[in-house]
């Protein structure tokens, strides 16, 4: 295959009538950081600090040509792809697939204003552009799957930004354990338990306080499991009236032995619960054996970026950041890229 294949948020060029021409800095070293570097009198020359290389951002330039059945066409191709994409909140997903070969992926925005330079024909029009884009966090590791739920699980000292690949994204930190269900979009947690403190085991939890205007809730809850077993959380509400009702479940887990953290969030009007408890059973509703609990948690949730339906498709995920402290990864992905 001798094709290069260009996509934006899953839109394939082509399919818009866009080509590239011309493609710089989609692989290769980046600019470096400015050195910390010491110039000691007594010695000659400097001394540079070379041990943890920082680089700037990367500038991504695709020269492109469109074309369409006229102007009108041409214009509307031009939007669909471009204008439209560009326009949302955050970054967005450039693919690139050369040739057959393992897929570039990076998450970009708009650097500069696109213009068009048109050629007016009668019948079928060509035009020219130019995107220049910004990758704000290059450094990464990329994983490949067409799994509709899997766990995602590794160590790091320093934050890292997950994209999931359906155009949501996440932050990690320290024991990152993520559960991704494609059913529905990823949700950031706000990382500030509203969860009154006491012992776990048959407690119900009150809340702090209610956020005003907040409608989204992440539950969540470590489980310590004696075996590998599948699992999942229901999150059980009381009501002022003193009925129960099962708030959510989660999706179903793959749980390890020893330490996992399970999780679901869901839209619900804190107002109708008087308090909450949580129940982790096995994916056939029964009890388990020796099962510990820690660390419950509730907090306010939101999806960042704009949610696509990628059940049954390829997704690619990338982790970006100081690739190099992330150890420990565990996962069914692909790692396509262990470090771009």
């Amino acid at each position: 295959m001798s094709e290069v294949k260009y996509s934006l948020n899953g839109k394939q060029f082509k399919d818009f009538g866009v080509y590239v021409s011309e493609s710089s800095n989609l692989a290769g070293m980046l600019e470096r950081k400015q050195i910390t570097q010491y110039d000691w009198a007594e010695y000659h020359g400097i001394s540079p600090d070379l041990s943890r290389p920082r680089y700037k951002e990367r500038e991504i330039e695709l020269k492109c040509f469109i074309r369409g059945e006229n102007w009108e066409d041409l214009f509307a191709n031009f939007r669909d792809l471009v204008i439209s994409d560009f326009s949302k909140a955050g970054t967005q997903r450039l693919q690139v697939q050369p040739m057959g070969f393992k897929t570039l992926a990076y998450e970009v925005f708009m650097k500069d204003e696109v213009q068009i330079e048109k050629q007016f024909s009668q019948g079928e029009m060509f035009a020219t552009f130019t995107l220049k884009m910004i990758e704000p966090n290059p450094i990464k590791k990329i994983f490949k799957t067409s799994l509709d739920s899997f766990r995602l699980k590794y160590d790091s000292p320093s934050e890292t930004e997950i994209f999931i690949g359906d155009g949501t994204k996440l932050i990690g930190r320290g024991n990152v354990n993520f559960l991704f269900d494609y059913s529905e979009p990823t949700y950031q947690p706000s990382g500030i338990s509203l969860v009154q403190g006491s012992a776990f085991n048959n407690t119900y939890y009150e809340m702090y306080t209610i956020p005003s205007g907040e409608l989204v809730y992440q539950f969540s809850v470590n489980v310590t499991l004696s075996t590998a077993k599948n699992i999942i959380l229901y999150v059980i509400g009381r009501k002022p009236d003193n009925t129960y009702g099962l708030v959510k479940a989660s999706a179903i887990m793959n749980g390890n032995t020893g330490l996992n953290t399970i999780s679901t969030t869901s839209e619900i009007n804190l107002d109708d619960y008087a308090k909450f408890f949580f129940k982790v059973l096995d994916s056939q509703g029964a009890e388990i054996p020796g099962i510990v609990y820690s660390n419950p948690w509730i907090e306010t949730a939101e999806v960042v970026g704009e949610w696509q339906n990628m059940l049954g498709k390829e997704k690619i995920i990338i982790i970006a950041g100081d690739i190099d402290d992330v150890k420990n990864v565990e996962t069914p992905a692909e790692i396509i890229w262990d470090k771009i």
